[in-house]
């Protein structure tokens, strides 16, 4: 079983980051209930269409640069990175809770 690293500096910016890119999906997340509940499903199958339109575009284009400059599509073992920061996995995660939760208080309404 491979350790996790410890946390560094640069980690605690980039959890930081996280959690504010995950608070903003929060407040997305419960706005598409929102229209949801006034019934426009029309635009949220739009948005959701064209989010993950966009995401597969990434994840392709990534892969393909990925395989351009390493000539494989899989680091070698040796080369692997040892597994993130406990912290780190749940900080988007962390983010999205805060941000859906914020959003029932007015949070949206102070960010937006």
């Amino acid at each position: 079983m491979k350790t996790r690293q410890k946390m560094q500096t640069f980690d605690w910016f980039n959890f930081a980051a996280l959690v504010a890119v995950g608070v903003f999906l929060g407040l997305a997340i419960d706005g598409l209930f929102a229209l949801a509940a006034m019934g426009a499903w029309g635009s949220i199958l739009m948005i959701i269409a064209l989010s993950a339109g966009f995401i597969v575009f990434y994840l392709i284009v990534e892969r393909a640069f990925e395989f351009i400059s390493t000539g494989r599509f899989s680091a070698p073992r040796q080369l692997q990175k040892p597994r993130k920061p406990l912290v780190m996995v749940f900080s988007l995660p962390l983010g999205v809770i805060i941000g859906i939760i914020g959003a029932q208080f007015g949070l949206g309404d102070l960010l937006l």
